[in-house]
Protein backbone atom coordinates (compact mmCIF):
# COMPACT_ATOMS: atom_id res chain seq x y z
CA UNK A 1 0.00 0.00 0.00
CA UNK A 2 1.42 3.14 -1.06
CA UNK A 3 2.21 6.31 2.00
CA UNK A 4 -0.72 8.28 0.53
CA UNK A 5 -3.47 5.66 1.05
CA UNK A 6 -2.07 4.78 4.41
CA UNK A 7 -1.82 8.79 5.32
CA UNK A 8 -5.76 9.08 4.17
CA UNK A 9 -7.10 5.60 5.93
CA UNK A 10 -5.30 6.88 9.22
CA UNK A 11 -6.67 10.67 8.72
CA UNK A 12 -10.14 9.23 7.86
CA UNK A 13 -10.18 6.74 11.64
CA UNK A 14 -9.23 9.14 13.10
CA UNK A 15 -11.80 11.94 12.27
CA UNK A 16 -14.08 9.28 12.55
CA UNK A 17 -13.22 8.51 15.54
CA UNK A 18 -13.13 12.23 17.22
CA UNK A 19 -16.56 12.86 15.48
CA UNK A 20 -17.98 9.51 17.19
CA UNK A 21 -16.77 10.59 20.51
CA UNK A 22 -17.94 13.75 20.26
CA UNK A 23 -21.68 12.73 19.41
CA UNK A 24 -21.36 9.96 22.86
CA UNK A 25 -19.99 12.68 24.55
CA UNK A 26 -22.75 15.05 23.60
CA UNK A 27 -25.33 12.76 24.15
CA UNK A 28 -24.07 11.44 27.22
CA UNK A 29 -23.74 15.19 28.62
CA UNK A 30 -27.30 15.82 27.82
CA UNK A 31 -28.52 12.94 29.10
CA UNK A 32 -27.05 13.72 32.82
CA UNK A 33 -29.76 16.09 34.33
CA UNK A 34 -31.91 13.25 33.88
CA UNK A 35 -29.76 10.41 35.89
CA UNK A 36 -30.59 10.10 39.66
CA UNK A 37 -28.25 8.02 40.94
CA UNK A 38 -25.23 6.63 40.33
CA UNK A 39 -21.96 5.12 42.20
CA UNK A 40 -18.44 6.31 42.25
CA UNK A 41 -16.60 3.46 40.23
CA UNK A 42 -18.45 5.18 36.86
CA UNK A 43 -19.07 8.31 38.08
CA UNK A 44 -22.55 10.53 37.31
CA UNK A 45 -20.60 10.88 33.32
CA UNK A 46 -20.17 6.48 33.21
CA UNK A 47 -23.67 6.25 34.44
CA UNK A 48 -25.05 8.59 32.27
CA UNK A 49 -23.04 6.93 29.19
CA UNK A 50 -24.01 3.76 29.92
CA UNK A 51 -27.99 4.90 30.59
CA UNK A 52 -27.93 6.77 27.00
CA UNK A 53 -26.58 3.70 25.24
CA UNK A 54 -23.13 4.91 24.17
CA UNK A 55 -20.55 2.85 25.85
CA UNK A 56 -19.69 0.62 23.61
CA UNK A 57 -19.47 3.85 21.56
CA UNK A 58 -17.44 5.14 23.43
CA UNK A 59 -14.95 2.59 23.28
CA UNK A 60 -15.17 2.14 19.52
CA UNK A 61 -14.44 6.10 18.73
CA UNK A 62 -11.03 5.45 21.34
CA UNK A 63 -10.44 2.31 19.28
CA UNK A 64 -11.20 4.30 15.82
CA UNK A 65 -8.68 7.43 17.36
CA UNK A 66 -6.26 4.81 18.31
CA UNK A 67 -5.98 3.26 15.18
CA UNK A 68 -5.79 5.97 13.21
CA UNK A 69 -3.22 8.02 15.01
CA UNK A 70 -1.18 4.42 14.94
CA UNK A 71 -1.87 4.64 11.11
CA UNK A 72 -0.62 8.12 10.81
CA UNK A 73 2.82 7.10 12.85
CA UNK A 74 3.50 4.37 10.87
CA UNK A 75 3.64 6.37 7.92
CA UNK A 76 5.24 9.27 9.56
CA UNK A 77 8.05 6.80 10.72
CA UNK A 78 7.92 4.89 7.04
CA UNK A 79 9.00 8.52 5.82
CA UNK A 80 11.72 9.33 8.32
CA UNK A 81 13.31 5.63 7.88
CA UNK A 82 13.14 6.45 3.93
CA UNK A 83 14.93 10.21 4.33
CA UNK A 84 17.25 8.79 6.39
CA UNK A 85 18.06 5.88 3.81
CA UNK A 86 18.65 8.35 1.29
CA UNK A 87 20.50 10.78 3.32
CA UNK A 88 23.15 7.30 4.55
CA UNK A 89 23.48 7.02 0.70
CA UNK A 90 24.16 10.08 0.19
CA UNK A 91 26.88 10.72 2.81
CA UNK A 92 28.44 7.45 1.68
CA UNK A 93 28.65 8.69 -1.99
CA UNK A 94 30.47 11.75 -1.24
CA UNK A 95 32.78 9.88 0.98
CA UNK A 96 33.62 7.63 -1.67
CA UNK A 97 34.30 10.70 -4.29
CA UNK A 98 36.40 12.43 -1.33
CA UNK A 99 38.40 9.30 -0.86
CA UNK A 100 39.13 9.09 -4.38
CA UNK A 101 39.89 12.41 -5.11
CA UNK A 102 42.23 12.29 -2.07
CA UNK A 103 43.86 9.09 -3.11
CA UNK A 104 44.66 11.08 -6.78
CA UNK A 105 46.16 14.01 -4.90
CA UNK A 106 48.40 12.15 -2.60
CA UNK A 107 50.77 11.01 -5.38
CA UNK A 108 51.05 14.71 -6.49
CA UNK A 109 51.68 15.71 -3.07
CA UNK A 110 54.11 12.94 -2.69
CA UNK A 111 56.03 14.09 -5.92
CA UNK A 112 56.17 17.84 -4.81
CA UNK A 113 57.94 17.49 -1.80
CA UNK A 114 60.70 14.96 -3.33
CA UNK A 115 61.60 17.94 -5.79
Amino acid sequence: MNRFAIIAIGGILLLAGILLYLGVHIAAVLHMPDVRGWQTPPGHYGSALTDSGGYWMFWLALFLIVLGLLALLAALFDRVRHKLHTDLNDIRRRNQEFDTRRAESEPQMAEGDSK
